[in-house]
Order: C-alpha cells, then structure tokens, then sequence
C-alpha cells in the first residue's frame, strides 16, 4: 500500500483548504524549543511543566524559542518553531509559512515582512553572567522580568562616556591576556579554568595566590607561575573595569525594561534607534527568568567576561553599532499604563508594541481584531474564544502562539487564578 498521507504533506503541497482552517485558529508551538548555553539554568524547565526530554537530562537550558519562523536569521534557522497538527504529523513554521504566507499572515502582511514573523521572541533563564553584546542599528529589545532572585541585576548602558580607542584595546588586551593564560595552562586547562574563575572573578578582591594550588600543577614549566599571576591579576582588572563601565539594573518579577537608546541619544545621532550595550546576569550568579522581544538580527559579542573556552568575538563591529555615551539605569525602566481594563500598554515603539494582559475569573478581555501577533503566558491558564463563541483552545504558563490575520477579535478568560499574558504587534498598529 502506498504511504498515507499526513496533514502535513498536504500543507507542504499546497493544500489551500487545509491552510484556511489552521489560519482560523491559534499556531501553539511546542513548548520544548529549548537551546543549552553555558550561562543557563533549570528554570525553563519547571516554568513550562516539561518532564520528558529534553528536560530529563539535566542539562542547563539558556533559551527557549518561542516563535521562530525567520529562515534568513542564522539562530531562528536552527531552532525553528513546530507545530503538531491533529493529525499528529508536524510541520515547522517557517516551512508553514512558505508555503502558505498569504493565507495564515495576510496578503498586506507579507506585502510589508514577507513570508515569516520578523520577531524572535524567547524565554530566557540567565543563571550567570551574559556576553558585553550589541546589535546593529534599528534592533532594540524588551526584556519582561518573569521571575527573579532577591537582589538580581542586568549590566545595561553606558554608565560614563567611552572613549572607543581606549575601550577596544582594553578588550583585545583582555582576550590577548585569556589567550596566553590557556597557552601556559594547556588548552585542556579551559574547563576547570571556568569552574575556578568564574567565583574568584566575582569577588572584587582575590590574589592569584588563591588559585596558585589548582593551577601552578598544570604549568610544564612552574618557574612561569609569576606570569600566570600577573595575567590573573590583569583579567581581574579587565573583568570589573567593563562591569563598572555599564549601568547596574535591578530588576525583579514584573519589571518591563526597554533595551533602547534614550530619546536624547537617539535625537543627537540622528540615526535609528538601537540597543544599548548589555550583559544580562550579574557577577554574583543572582537568577532571572525573562521574556525577551526582539527583531531576529546579528548579536555582536564585545567581550565575553573571561568566560572559557573562548567563544568569538567582534570588538570592532560591536563598538561601532553601539552609543558610547553615558547613559542612566531610569532610561530603561518602562512604567506600563493602562489603556483599559485588564491591558496595560508598556512599549509603543516604530518596531513593535507590547501589551499585558490580565484576565481574571470575574473581569475576560476582549481582543480586537488585528494583524498577525504572538500572545506569550507568563503566568495562569486562559480559554480562547471567538466573539462568536467559538473556542479557539487555551493557552497556560509556558506557551505562546501565533494569532493569524484571520482569528479576528477574540476573548481571553481566566481559568482559576489571574492570568497574564504579554501580546506583541507589529507596525502599521490597528489603532
């Protein structure tokens, strides 16, 4: 007998009645897209109330896509989002929207973004010190605190005026110093290097001497520890000199903060407005789970705080894309307002707008109708209704979905405890 076809194959053929039908409902990744980085932890997996693989390992999850569907950015390419249609076969979203564009976005959605969603939102669960980062101009980020430990902080901004000559060779003197240590140490020295540095760098005062015990057996020639000392005690400066010349940020649940360049920075350059330089985390390995929005684009890795082994880095592309100006941590602190009840409206930018939405057992919230957006739950469980009636499924803490142009208006209702959740559009805004 000849294979059985799948909904899926039909979709990838170009099946347009199959295509309509999805377009009326909610697209629900699954909730499992999940990446390793060396900085995460194991929240990701408890937030979202996963099990089985790949949480069953143990293994320390940074990131989470929430919805990727932008095959021309590198990482939304590896880690595309999947959708389980009823028949049980799966199709990933970009592949989805290749096909079908038009039907699931809209013909004036693809007219303006082509056939993919130009956002990559993720969860992100920071357990130790980010990369110094920059983007290229016109990608800013929001950064919704989910959860966070007592005292947590994110580096964000310049909290002096930089001069790019001095600032760029104190980071290549940094990598040249991180380099000569593994050549004196081995290259299979990177690991434990790591384990060993990562508490002593996040104590202001330390001696290399601290470390002479672990780290003196590993050199083939000890008369050399003098020169480990003094890359030691050179790293240590670098490592608190580019930590100090960032903003500390405190942060806790609930705080929304705009990764932007301030209003007056944006009207003396002229140019489009950007991130600011960042270094989420915090030396002191104070936790935060967050909902990070921003466009898929390049990452440029400034300096990677002695982390090893040594990941690439682009100091120059990363200066140049960056405002070198002081800025303050209030320039990013974003105060949600509300709009009406159960929505309150924080960022309102020429990239996207994010809304919060609050529905309780007595108060639902109606959507109207609008372009295509993604809905993230940061907290509590909702039905989905069209203004008909007519269920669209729900939706819990942990996921998101893609709401296609022709859901139309729809109504969220709390199943038990408030819920919140983060809405995001996209330009031209319905109101």
């Amino acid at each position: 007998m000849p294979p059985v076809s799948t909904l899926a194959d039909h979709l990838l053929e170009g099946d347009r009645d199959a295509a309509a039908g999805l377009a009326r409902r909610l697209l629900k990744p699954e909730r499992n897209n999940l990446v390793e980085r060396p900085w995460g932890g194991s929240r990701l997996c408890e937030f979202k109330s996963l099990t089985s693989a790949p949480c069953a390992t143990g293994r320390a999850f940074g990131e989470s896509f929430e919805l990727s569907a932008d095959d021309a950015d590198d990482e939304a390419r590896l880690h595309p989002s999947v959708l389980v249609l009823r028949d049980g076969s799966t199709i990933t979203l970009p592949a989805l929207l290749a096909v079908h564009g038009e039907t699931v976005l809209g013909t004036e959605f693809v007219q303006r973004y082509g056939r993919r969603f130009p956002l990559l939102p993720k969860l992100l669960d920071v357990a130790e010190l980010l990369s110094v980062q920059a983007h290229p101009p016109g990608n800013t980020e929001v950064y919704v605190i989910v959860d966070a430990d007592p005292g947590a902080t994110i580096r964000l901004g310049f909290s002096t005026g930089i001069d790019v000559a001095t600032f760029a060779e104190k980071l290549a003197a940094g990598r040249r110093d991180q380099q000569r240590l593994l050549e004196l140490l081995g290259p299979s020295s990177a690991v434990e290097l790591q384990t060993r540095l990562k508490p002593w760098l996040a104590r202001r005062k330390g001696e290399p001497t601290e470390l002479e015990a672990v780290l003196r057996p590993r050199l083939e020639d000890a008369t050399r520890w003098p020169e480990v000392e003094a890359r030691l005690t050179a790293l240590r400066g670098c490592f608190w000199a580019v930590l100090d010349a960032l903003n500390v940020v405190q942060v806790k649940a609930g705080d929304v903060i705009y990764n932007a360049n301030p209003p007056r920075v944006a009207a003396a350059t002229g140019k489009p407005v950007s991130a600011e330089v960042h270094a989420l985390g915090n030396p002191e390995g104070r936790g935060v789970l967050a909902l990070e929005i921003r466009r898929p684009g390049t990452t440029f890795r400034a300096w990677d705080n002695v982390r090893f082994p040594l990941r690439d880095i682009d100091i120059g592309a990363a200066l140049d894309a960056l405002n070198l100006s002081a800025t303050a941590p209030a320039d990013f602190v974003v105060q949600p307002k509300a709009v009406r009840p159960g929505v309150r409206r924080s960022v309102d930018c020429e990239y996207f707008r994010l809304e919060h939405l609050e529905p309780a057992p007595r108060l639902a919230v109606d959507v109207p109708g609008s372009p295509p957006h993604c809905l993230h739950v940061l907290a509590g469980r909702v039905g989905v209704t069209r203004v008909d009636g007519e269920p669209l499924g729900t939706l819990e803490r942990g996921e998101s979905a893609l709401v296609p142009a022709h859901v139309g208006a729809y109504r969220l209702s709390a199943d038990g405890d408030p819920a919140t959740l983060v809405k995001v559009d996209l330009p031209p805004y319905a109101d």
